[in-house]
């Protein structure tokens, strides 16, 4: 279920702060270092969510910069705090379909590092759902692992989208 992440700001940094330094999470942040999430205090250039199951239990993080003028939301990301959860999954796809259904967006971007295993799911969404990779970048940021790494680009339009 998404909910206002800002009736969850303290719970969703306490998530976050658990997984500062885990390997596995190298690909979330895009830096030598980690921080806590930006939840902004209204929706007006950002929409962010909880995804939360019917116990009111945490599964993970959406959130994306919403421009109105270009009815464009750029920088999609999620964060799941329980891989693999099929109702956080769902969550995702919800999300997508409320840009393009309930905001009306025209168009969707967001970014993966190119060696980042989660890259595969993102290849099959929009295979499934529309869109395409528009672009490639190299060598793009440097890593808490010290390497640099390339990142793709994937953006859905809304005349593309298949729900």
């Amino acid at each position: 279920m998404l909910k206002p992440a800002q009736l969850y700001t303290d719970r969703l940094r306490e998530e976050i702060l658990k997984t500062w330094y885990r390997p596995e999470n190298i690909y979330w942040n895009g830096s030598y270092w980690d921080s806590l999430v930006d939840i902004p205090e209204d929706n007006a250039s950002k929409h962010c969510f909880a995804s939360v199951d019917r116990q009111d239990r945490l599964m993970g993080y959406i959130c994306y910069a919403v421009d109105w003028a270009a009815m464009s939301a750029d920088g999609f990301g999620i964060i799941s705090f329980d891989k693999g959860n099929m109702e956080f999954i769902k969550d995702v796809c919800e999300a997508v379909s409320d840009i393009f259904t309930k905001y009306h967006m025209n168009r969707i971007s967001w970014f993966c590092y190119a060696d980042n295993p989660a890259i595969r799911g993102y290849r099959n969404f929009i295979r499934r759902h529309g869109g395409r990779v528009c672009g490639h970048y190299r060598q793009y940021a440097r890593l808490q692992d010290g390497k640099l790494h390339d990142s793709v680009m994937f953006e859905i339009l809304a005349d593309e989208y298949r729900n």
